[in-house]
């Protein structure tokens, strides 16, 4: 019985010993595992075609993930050495968020994100540096996730320009010279085509400017509220696809106005310019129009055409006056109207 307690003790001491190695704190050892990474790594061709599904602006239209290289690395237990990924080097333009790029194709963002899909499942965007390596087995990001991000009212179709990628991983080691082990991730002539059938491409008035003739009324008539209305109407034009069901497109005013329907004449107060005088402006509905945008109305779906869908908006414009005292003058406005579709 002594001896077997002798043994016991004699295992318990050699499990404290493994526990307490240098090699816990000591720099990345060779992976064991797996081999070590490509040098470079490739990404992989995008899919020829991506079709985009309808989403909000800022959310996501299509996704998928690209191969890196192969499954490699296998690093743990080296709690002294940092970890990550280099500075991007693209001929991508960036939109000032994280991985996030212009496709080169109106209202079309690219989203590049890297994972290794073993325990680094959440796309990280370089560059970036983490402090050590756990007991999690580290591998090598051997996929490139691709968002491709609505990132304006239009959306374009056809083939983005093609574009190249570059970045790199490191991780500090005790077999390579120097200690940071660099391993390059490229991608070049990458691009895909795009192709929806849930988007405007583009909307717009089939003028670039609509003049409303207010006519030569006489200050008093403005001061009786007797001057007519002068009806006018934007017709605009979306293209991009021909919806079953036609999707609203809205429209607000910007101007100098102290609220929804009437406008201030520009220069007002100044020398030579009607005084005591506004003008009104109402849709066909005697609804005030709206400057802001949480108020934006619709307009009326009109027809349909090749690739084409067709909307009008129906208002009216009238002088009135804003106080006892009507003074004649120049009696111009500016209106500035905004369109919101899908």
């Amino acid at each position: 019985m002594k001896t077997l307690r002798q043994v016991g003790l004699l295992a318990l001491t050699l499990g404290s010993i493994v526990g307490t190695s240098a090699y816990a704190a000591d720099y990345c050892d060779r992976s064991y595992l797996v081999g070590d990474p490509l040098n470079p790594s490739i990404i992989a061709s995008l899919p020829a075609t991506t079709t985009l599904k309808y989403a909000a602006i800022g959310k996501v239209m299509a996704s998928y993930q690209v191969a890196v290289g192969r499954r490699s690395g296998g690093w743990a237990w080296c709690s002294k050495s940092e970890w990550g990924m280099t500075a991007v080097a693209t001929s991508l333009t960036s939109r000032n968020s994280p991985g996030l790029y212009d496709s080169g194709v109106p209202g079309i963002g690219i989203r590049i994100g890297h994972i290794n899909s073993e325990g680094w499942n959440t796309p990280s965007f370089p560059p970036f540096t983490v402090g050590s390596v756990t007991s999690t087995l580290l591998y090598f990001p051997r996929t490139v996730t691709i968002e491709f991000v609505r990132t304006d009212i239009g959306v374009g179709k056809g083939e983005m320009p093609s574009f190249n990628y570059k970045t790199s991983f490191f991780i500090d080691t005790n077999y390579t010279t120097p200690a940071r082990a660099v391993y390059a991730i490229e991608g070049t002539d990458l691009k895909t085509k795009f192709e929806h059938n849930a988007f405007f491409t583009t909307c717009y008035t089939t003028k670039s400017s609509t003049e409303v003739k207010m006519g030569r009324p006489a200050a008093e008539q403005v001061k009786r509220g007797s001057v007519q209305d002068v009806p006018f109407a934007l017709d605009v034009v979306c293209e991009g696809f021909n919806p079953t069901v036609k999707p609203p497109v809205k429209v607000y005013f910007e101007g100098n106005s102290v609220r929804d329907g009437l406008l201030n004449l520009n220069g007002v107060g100044q020398p030579g310019v009607a005084k005591g005088v506004a003008i009104s402006l109402t849709n066909d509905k005697n609804v005030a129009l709206p400057f802001s945008q949480d108020k934006a109305v619709a307009l009326d779906w009109q027809a349909s055409g090749p690739g084409t869908e067709m909307y009008r908006f129906a208002a009216k414009a009238r002088y009135v006056p804003t106080g006892t005292e009507v003074a004649a003058g120049k009696a111009d406005a500016t209106l500035t109207y905004v369109l919101e579709y899908n």
